[in-house]
C-alpha cells in the first residue's frame, strides 16, 4: 500500500505550480459540470483519496459516494464526507466495485475515474474497468474516465515525476518503459499512462454512446452513457 498522506499530496501534486496539470484539473470539472440533470444522479468518485472534487461534486448531485483503499487518505476523506448530508464514504478496493455499491443509494450513476486512478491501481485496471462498465450496464448510468497520455511521458511525466519525486520515489530509469507508457519509481511506484490505440480501447470496451470527448496532447477525458 501506498504511503500518500492527504497533506502531502495537496502539496506536492493538487497545488503543484504546473500549468498543464492545472489544466488537467479544471479541464475534468468542466466535463463533470456538464453532465446533464445532475441533482437527479448519484456520483461515483472512484480512488477518491481524500476528496479533491467533493466540494464541487456535492454542489452538482443528487448524492455522492466517494471510494479509496489507502487508510491514510480515508481518514481524510470521512472528515470531509460528515460536512455534507448528501455524501458518503466508502474504504475498499474499487476491483470489487460491484459489492461496495450493494447496500449504497445508487441513482442513476455517474462514475468517475478521473486524475489517472485508472494508471495507478495497485492491482489489475483490466477488472476496474469491468466493474465500473457492469455497475454502469445495471443501472444505465454513465463513466467519465480522465488519463494521461503516454506520447508525452517521456518529456513532460518526467518533468512532472521529479517535481514530485518526494511522495513517488526517485525515477527508476532502468526500468520505466515508455513505449508502453509505464512510469516505475525506486521505490515501487507505478503509473501507467496510455497510448492513442488504447484510448480508442478503452472506448470500445464500454461501447455505449460518447457523451463528451476532450483531448489534449497530454491527457485525454472521455465520457461515456449507457
Amino acid at each position: 500500500m501506498r504511503k500518500y498522506t492527504s497533506e502531502k499530496y495537496i502539496e506536492l501534486v493538487e497545488k503543484i505550480d504546473d500549468p498543464v496539470f492545472q489544466s488537467w484539473q479544471r479541464a475534468e470539472m468542466d466535463v463533470i459540470g456538464k453532465v446533464k440533470d445532475s441533482k437527479n444522479k448519484t456520483f461515483i468518485d472512484l480512488g477518491a483519496g481524500y476528496g479533491r472534487v467533493l466540494p464541487d461534486l456535492v454542489k452538482i448531485a443528487r448524492n455522492v459516494i466517494s471510494i479509496d483503499i489507502n487508510p491514510d487518505m480515508i481518514a481524510e476523506l470521512e472528515r470531509r464526507t460528515k460536512m455534507y448530508k448528501n455524501a458518503t464514504a466508502i474504504g475498499g478496493d474499487i476491483q470489487g466495485l460491484s459489492k461496495l455499491l450493494e447496500k449504497g443509494d445508487v441513482k442513476n450513476p455517474v462514475l468517475l475515474i478521473i486524475q489517472n486512478t485508472l494508471g495507478t491501481i495497485e492491482g489489475d485496471y483490466k477488472k476496474v474497468l469491468s466493474e465500473t462498465k457492469s455497475v454502469a450496464e445495471k443501472y444505465q448510468g454513465e463513466v467519465i474516465i480522465s488519463i494521461l497520455r503516454q506520447e508525452v511521458l517521456k518529456d513532460y511525466g518526467m518533468r512532472f515525476y521529479t517535481a514530485i519525486q518526494e511522495m513517488t520515489g526517485e525515477p527508476d530509469l532502468e526500468n520505466i518503459d515508455f513505449e508502453r507508457g509505464i512510469f516505475r519509481s525506486k521505490t515501487g511506484y507505478q503509473s501507467k499512462w496510455w497510448t492513442s490505440d488504447e484510448i480508442e480501447e478503452i472506448k470500445s470496451y464500454f461501447g455505449g454512446k460518447v457523451v463528451n470527448e476532450f483531448l489534449t496532447p497530454h491527457f485525454a477525458i472521455i465520457h461515456i452513457s449507457f
